[in-house]
This record gives C-alpha cells, sequence and structure tokens, in this order.
C-alpha cells in the first residue's frame, strides 16, 4: 500500500542510493588522476635536469690553458718558472667530455679522464689523506652551482664551480687554484656544450673504480702517470720536430706526420706529400732557419688517444724570397699510432709578431 509516508520513505532511500554511486565515482576518478607535484618538487627536478647531462668542451669559448698558467708563472725565477709551468699545464688540462646526474643533492659525475663517482654536496667538510699529507674538502650546492673545494695541508687550495649557463645548454666549469708559488691564484673558465640531456657513463669508457679527482677536475694532483708519460713523449717529440726543421732534415721531418693532413695551415684535407713538397721549397731557398719553441700546453682528447699541442714558437727564415721571421702561436695536433704519435694538423692560431 502506498501511502504518504511509504512513497516518502522510498524517495529518500533513492536520494540516499544515488549519494552513495556519485561519492563512489568521485572517490573512483580521484584514485585514478594522477598526484599533481608540488612547486617545491617541479622546482628541485627542474634544478636536477639543469645540470644533468652529457657536455662536450668548447675550444674557442674556453680559456687558453697556455696564457694563463705562462701569466702566472712569469715572475717566478726561470728554472722554477718552467717546473712549475709543466706542473700546472698537466694537472690543469680540462677533459675532453662531462657525464653529470645530479638527484637532489647526490651527485654523478665522470669524464673522459676520469671514470664515475658518487658524493653527496651536502656543504659538510671532510678530511682525506693525499701523496702530500691531508686536504680538507667540501661539496655543495649554491643555486643551480655545483661547488667543489679542497685546501691541502702544504698551503695548496683548490676550487672548481660547475654553472649551467644559457638554460643549460652551457656548462661553464670555473678552476681556483692557490699556491705559495704564486703571487695571486689562478684562474681558468672552460665551456662546455650540452650534447646530451641524459648523463652517459661510457664517456670513460672503462667500468672500474672511481679516482679520487673527482672526473680530473679536482685533486689534480692525481693526474695519472700514463698521461705524464705520454705529455714526456710528446714534448720529446716536439724537440726533434723543431731539430729536424732548424737542420732542414726533410725526411727526418716528416717522420712526424700522418699520411693526410686534416689541417695544413690555410688548406684542409691535406695529403703529406703535398706537405713534403710545401717543406722542401722552403727548405731549398732558405739559407738558414732558426725556430724556437716554448714549453707546450698539451690537452689530451678521445681518452688519450689524441693530443692538442700549443706553444710560442719565434722563427726566422734568411736567404732568398722566403725570407721572413716574427712569433706565433702555433697548435699541433698529434694522434696516437702504433709507431708513436703523428701530427694531423699544423696552423698557427695567432700571430704575435
Amino acid at each position: 500500500m502506498n501511502t504518504p509516508t511509504a512513497l516518502r520513505a522510498r524517495f529518500l532511500l533513492k536520494l540516499f542510493a544515488l549519494a552513495c554511486a556519485a561519492a563512489l565515482l568521485t572517490t573512483d576518478a580521484r584514485a585514478q588522476r594522477p598526484r599533481r607535484a608540488s612547486s617545491a618538487e617541479a622546482a628541485a627536478a627542474a634544478a636536477d635536469s639543469l645540470l644533468t647531462g652529457v657536455y662536450r668542451i668548447n675550444a674557442e669559448k674556453s680559456d687558453r690553458l697556455y696564457s694563463v698558467v705562462s701569466n702566472a708563472t712569469s715572475n717566478l725565477p726561470f728554472g722554477e718558472q718552467q717546473r712549475f709551468f709543466i706542473d700546472l699545464t698537466v694537472r690543469l688540462t680540462p677533459p675532453d667530455q662531462l657525464a653529470i646526474r645530479r638527484t637532489g643533492n647526490r651527485i654523478e659525475i665522470a669524464s673522459s679522464r676520469a671514470p664515475r663517482t658518487t658524493f653527496s654536496a651536502d656543504g659538510r667538510e671532510r678530511v682525506a689523506r693525499t701523496a702530500h699529507g691531508t686536504s680538507r674538502e667540501r661539496n655543495s650546492l649554491a643555486g643551480d652551482s655545483l661547488v667543489l673545494s679542497s685546501a691541502g695541508s702544504d698551503g695548496e687550495s683548490y676550487r672548481v664551480t660547475f654553472t649551467p649557463s644559457d638554460g643549460g645548454r652551457e656548462l661553464r666549469v670555473t678552476r681556483r687554484i692557490s699556491s705559495s708559488e704564486l703571487n695571486q691564484p689562478l684562474v681558468i673558465q672552460s665551456v662546455y656544450d650540452r650534447i646530451s640531456e641524459v648523463a652517459d657513463w661510457r664517456v670513460y669508457g672503462e667500468p672500474r673504480a672511481a679516482s679520487p679527482s673527482v672526473a680530473g677536475l679536482v685533486n689534480p694532483r692525481g693526474a695519472g702517470r700514463e698521461e705524464q708519460t705520454q705529455a714526456d713523449a710528446l714534448r720529446a717529440a716536439l724537440q726533434e720536430w723543431v731539430e729536424a726543421t732548424n737542420a732542414k732534415d726533410i725526411g727526418r721531418q716528416m717522420n712526424f706526420y700522418m699520411p693526410r693532413l686534416l689541417a695544413y695551415y690555410l688548406t684542409r684535407n691535406t695529403p703529406r706529400d703535398a706537405v713534403r713538397a710545401e717543406k722542401a721549397r722552403v727548405f731549398e731557398r732558405a739559407t738558414r732557419i732558426d725556430i724556437n719553441a716554448d714549453e707546450p700546453e698539451v690537452v689530451f682528447l678521445e681518452q688519450g688517444r689524441v693530443a692538442v699541442m700549443r706553444f710560442r714558437k719565434r722563427y726566422r727564415v734568411e736567404g732568398g724570397p722566403a725570407a721572413r721571421s716574427g712569433e706565433v702561436v702555433q697548435e699541433l695536433r698529434w694522434r696516437r699510432a702504433g709507431d708513436g704519435w703523428k701530427i694531423y694538423s699544423e696552423r698557427d692560431i695567432r700571430v704575435i709578431r
């Protein structure tokens, strides 16, 4: 019997059922909807991605190591200047590539000179033992920049800052070294182009334990013995190359060249025979050739298989129409072959006079 009371009760039950169904649908929709990240989480993710990636050095935008080190050591006695110059150029040679991944204050970093290492950029000071005593080290984050520093018990301190720029498309790496042998701190900046937004640890190529010199940039006294050996071999090759030039010994000099040169002054992709013919013409016309080369800067690329050598060269060619003299900064690019280092590029990068 449908009395008014029964009808009202049935109507209320329907309303209750509809309300429960709506509540269930709303709850289910909320469960399926992804949680929206907070503004703080979004900012943290953006900071992580800004530093993370693979970077390749931009030599044109980077400081010239030769000039920086030469200026820093110019006030030392000649003997000390040469020793300190060689030491600094080996230790401050920047890696060709870097790989970095940031996750909060957790940092992973590798380079073409050192395998991956992981550490926390928490700003805490740590004491480490080195071959020269002890070192106080600190890793921290300052905004988007990563700052690594060390201060040795021998009075030498070192600081390297990684700063993303141009929206993360570039990475500026600034290294600052202080020493009792320097009148003022030495500062050198290297600029890297980001070539990938994902860190790739194959930039080093060997999955072995991490080096104590973070990515070959911090604690530079950790320069490898093999790299030092090859740098010495290249300096000896340069000396022999200069001696062969001054002696006008074309056969001996051409032993240093690859079959084809990527660049030979203003020409490109030049056969060794063409280089030989050009040098033979100069040797034949000159009554005397005198070349002097300062201590070179050597930068290793491609995991040590290629070396870029730059040095200040003074030259004088006497006799004939080719007589000339001057001073330049010359660049020789060497590639490691089965029978030693061979030149595959020769050019002047700056005319001094």
